[in-house]
């Protein structure tokens, strides 16, 4: 099934790559079986002799890695913290308010269900669901403890009311639901902490193959995520002609072709880019030219310029396409959470 391999240094860390061809009549099903791929490793492993005491795997067709797992299946440890039970689900209320500073009290689980309909798709894997219910959690117990309430829409997380839903998804309402609900109910008080306070849940979509660190916070670092290459999405082309872009900047053509990146993150994102006297952060330019993310190939030409983008959002913390990878890879939330922010603590409240 492999016909070669490769044990390379990733993020301080020994990755085994296998290649295989999927040519070979056995490929596809093995692959999409989790034991008998793992049974494969190792057989593959044992009979050539090969000594590899890591437990990433990266599975290599034509170039392209095409699937992760991980054969050891690491553990990862829960902090148990001895408080009353107002942190669970259902005793722990959240005070939501709107524009005009109505508030409405609703139960975490209540909360953590709107949250979920609003910004996730049902279609992740129930480990992925997980994951941002531990992460939506730290944020909603940060939030009340310092402002004793959250706004409907503020800078993470977008609410509305479950029932909302039930219209919108009317066919689909009780499975989504379920789904939704198992994901909350089997994290009850589970949060993250980084030096003992609650992290922000910093979610993107995809990225352009690692994550990226964020000035001023701690716990985001570079984290390979080369799961997210097999995103529909990871890639974005968009287009604009020179009048579109004089309105935007309020410059001349001539100024705005003479636009230069300054500086790069270490993740290969646009740190600082000048255009004309001005010069944006990255975020701030992806943002003012509606790009997907701040991974920007820009090739100009006399009649327009194309934004070439790697990447959707602000590409730092958790990825969900890479996460839903994992999970598809045997992973659990737990390992999840651990990689995507490895210097945090994943704690309960008992």
């Amino acid at each position: 099934m492999f016909y070669k391999y490769d044990i390379r240094k990733f993020n301080n860390e020994d990755v085994l790559y296998l290649f295989l061809s999927m040519n070979e009549e056995m490929a596809t099903e093995n692959i999409n079986n989790e034991q008998d791929l793992k049974e494969s490793i190792d057989a593959f492993l044992n009979h050539n002799g090969i000594k590899y005491d890591g437990s990433r795997v990266f599975l290599v067709v034509n170039g392209i890695i095409i699937k992760s797992i991980d054969i050891k299946n690491k553990h990862v440890d829960v902090l148990e913290q001895n408080e009353e039970s107002s942190y669970t689900n259902y005793n722990f209320i959240v005070k939501v308010k709107d524009q005009n500073d109505v508030e409405t009290s609703v139960s975490l689980h209540d909360y953590l269900l709107g949250a979920l309909f609003t910004n996730i798709s049902y279609n992740f894997d129930i480990q992925v669901l997980k994951s941002v219910s531990v992460l939506y959690r730290s944020y909603v117990f940060y939030k009340m403890g310092k402002d004793g309430f959250l706004e409907y829409d503020n800078k993470f997380i977008k609410y509305k009311n479950y029932s909302y839903y039930k219209i919108l998804w009317v066919d689909k309402f009780e499975d989504i639901y379920n789904k939704f609900r198992t994901a909350i109910e089997e994290t009850n008080a589970m949060f993250v902490t980084y030096n003992n306070i609650f992290i922000m849940p910093f979610i993107h979509h995809t990225n352009n193959g690692y994550t990226d660190s964020l000035k001023g916070v701690d716990y985001l670092k570079k984290r390979a995520s080369l799961w997210d290459l097999l995103s529909p999405i990871y890639m974005d082309v968009r287009e604009y002609d020179y009048k579109k872009l004089e309105n935007i900047f309020s410059l001349k053509k001539e100024a705005i072709q003479e636009m230069k990146i300054l500086d790069l993150t270490d993740a290969n994102y646009i740190s600082r880019i000048k255009v004309g006297d001005n010069v944006y952060s990255g975020d701030e330019f992806r943002k003012l030219l509606n790009l997907k993310s701040s991974d920007i190939t820009i090739l100009i030409n006399d009649k327009s310029i194309k934004f070439i983008t790697r990447g959707v959002g602000e590409c730092v913390g958790l990825s969900l396409s890479g996460s839903n990878e994992l999970a598809k890879s045997g992973c659990n939330y737990l390992q999840i959470i651990n990689y995507y922010f490895p210097e945090c603590k994943i704690n309960k409240y008992s």
